[in-house]
């Protein structure tokens, strides 16, 4: 997720019969506390069953900001089951309900849609229908605020997109939301709306389809495994700019590369596409591994708001700028997600880090790359100055995406990133980063499509060990179980500089420093958090001059809070 700007906003959870009034004057409850969560700890009933497939089908009403939905759910139960429980806004008119094809009651609890009248046993495929309409959750500020966004285009065509990272997929259709359980066998979409429109979407076009009400219908089918918050609707007069991407696993046919624009300037699309895009998928492809869907296709959407990591379908508002790094940082953030994020998935929330803190530190890698080390020292600092250290970057057991109300997982834990690299050196880091991604260090052996990994920090962290050859833990504990950064102290006496680690609450930190001596750089190393290292009186030296270690520089403000 790139929630824009501030990068990260706690999830809406106001409590109360207030209401509000949209751009339209349409009068809405405010957002339900249960539906502003996603993720979290899961719930009893929802731990029953995995999540196979969902199959939408939605009429997106743009003059009256109304839709109108049918979604079926194709799940696997996992134990005895009576009642299944899903997610969906209660704003919501729940038309019907089916279990199996057969009608079964329904009772709505809040942000919870109960399903019963079956009984599945474990190990049983069912599917689960709901019918529904309602006027949608209109989003604030896209993507801070979850919702959806229903603007014009500079010419005054209907525009809409929905922004529902944040918030999950109940904001607009029934759905397990949670990241943890995703699709398995991928989701067909049947988006119907005006026919002077189009509706794009996640995976391929199977049919375009002109209805006999002045509608038109789009069925996109992606066979990936996929997280339900990814079903993201972009609704628009939208043109096609369209590549054909060759990788060495791709075959003769290659990846399509389709841009869906409604800016007509050719140039500023050329200059995004032709002259910056395709050297970023260069370099992830050679830092990284191959693009993930290549079975399917590289999408990019103009939306209405900043930006969204939809796989295979990346959302773009950026209005074709480069940023001073020289390239436009936003795409390049979004496409990130396609490996940090989509490929390799956090279990839960508290593994958020392994999304956002890959993601924002493949810019400053990237600005290396274009700009050379000026471009990732720049990136690195100013972000270090970002940091809050308020809570930690882990949390102690699972929480819900409002957990952080800061920048942390995206700056701290980048920084984390860097100083493990910095420890064990480039082969073994980009080891280990691939064996996270997709569980080999040799990607270029794979064919599409290619299996996507669900990991947790504990996960990584024994990756990180098993490549390094030593246990990783004290550097990721420390790092991001705690709130405060480690401090370095420094006793100088005439031959001798002493160092020791300070406020390290997960004990034993031995972390080894660099310190240049008259233009030498020596390694001390910290067994038990403690070293030294001889010196002369006149020398002249200093610790950590490239700044490889995370610690207290003491130039950012300690946390407020």
């Amino acid at each position: 997720m790139m929630q824009k700007l501030k990068l990260l906003c706690a999830s809406i959870a106001l409590t109360g019969s207030v209401f509000v009034f949209d751009v339209r004057g349409a009068e809405t409850l405010e957002l339900h506390p249960q539906t502003a969560k996603t993720n979290g700890p899961i719930t009893p009933l929802q731990s029953l069953y995995d999540v196979k497939h969902y199959a939408l089908q939605i009429d997106v009403q743009p003059d009256n900001q109304f839709i109108r939905g049918e979604v079926t759910m194709t799940a696997k139960s996992l134990g005895v089951m009576t009642t299944v429980e899903l997610d969906l806004d209660p704003r919501f008119e729940t038309l019907a309900t089916k279990i199996n094809g057969n009608s079964v009651p329904f009772k709505k609890e809040g942000g919870k849609l109960l399903l019963s009248g079956r009984q599945m046993s474990a190990g049983m495929e069912f599917t689960t229908t709901v019918q529904y309409q309602g006027h949608p959750h209109v989003a604030e500020r896209a993507p801070w605020d979850g919702g959806f966004v229903w603007t014009k285009t500079p010419d005054g065509q209907d525009w809409v997109g929905t922004a529902v990272q944040g918030n999950g997929c109940d904001l607009y259709w029934p759905c397990k939301d949670h990241v943890y359980d995703k699709a398995d066998s991928g989701a067909d979409m049947v988006i119907t709306v005006p026919k002077h429109l189009s509706a794009v979407m996640n995976g391929k076009l199977i049919e375009e389809r002109q209805n006999d009400d002045d509608t038109k219908s789009f069925h996109w089918r992606t066979v990936n495994p996929i997280a339900a918050y990814h079903l993201a609707l972009n609704v628009g007069p939208f043109k096609k700019y369209e590549l054909t991407h060759h990788n060495k696993i791709s075959g003769a046919d290659g990846i399509p590369l389709v841009f869906y624009h409604v800016t007509d300037d050719q140039d500023k699309i050329e200059g995004l596409i032709r002259d910056d895009f395709l050297k970023q998928l260069a370099f992830f492809e050679d830092t990284l591994g191959p693009y993930p869907w290549g079975n399917e296709k590289i999408g990019i959407v103009e939306i209405p708001y900043l930006g969204m990591e939809h796989q295979t379908m990346n959302g773009y508002g950026n209005g074709f700028k480069r940023d001073p790094h020289g390239f436009d940082w936003l795409i390049q953030h979004e496409f990130s997600h396609e490996w940090f994020g989509n490929l390799l998935t956090q279990e839960g929330t508290r593994d958020f880090w392994l999304h956002e803190g890959f993601g924002f530190y493949m810019q400053p890698v990237y600005a290396q790359h274009v700009l050379g080390d000026m471009g990732y020292a720049s990136y690195m600092w100013s972000r270090y100055n970002q940091i809050a250290n308020c809570t930690p970057v882990v949390p102690d057991g699972e929480a819900f995406g409002d957990y952080w109300s800061d920048n942390d997982p995206y700056f701290k834990g980048a920084w984390v990133i860097h100083t493990f690299r910095r420890l064990v050196g480039d082969e073994i880091f980009w080891r280990v980063v691939r064996r996270a991604l997709y569980d080999t260090v040799d990607p270029w052996a794979l064919s599409y499509p290619i299996t996507p990994q669900q990991r947790n920090t504990e996960d990584f962290v024994k990756i990180a060990s098993e490549e390094a050859g030593r246990d990783m833990a004290w550097l990721f504990d420390t790092y991001l179980k705690q709130a405060t950064l480690p401090v370095l102290k420094v006793n100088q006496s005439e031959d001798l500089l002493e160092l020791s680690w300070a406020n390290t609450q997960s004990g034993d930190f031995p972390m080894p420093v660099p310190v240049m001596i008259d233009g030498t750089m020596t390694l001390v190393n910290m067994p038990g958090g403690k070293g030294s290292i001889e010196i002369s009186e006149n020398s002249n030296h200093q610790i950590d001059p490239h700044m490889s270690v995370l610690r207290d520089f003491g130039t950012s403000a300690k946390c407020s809070r």
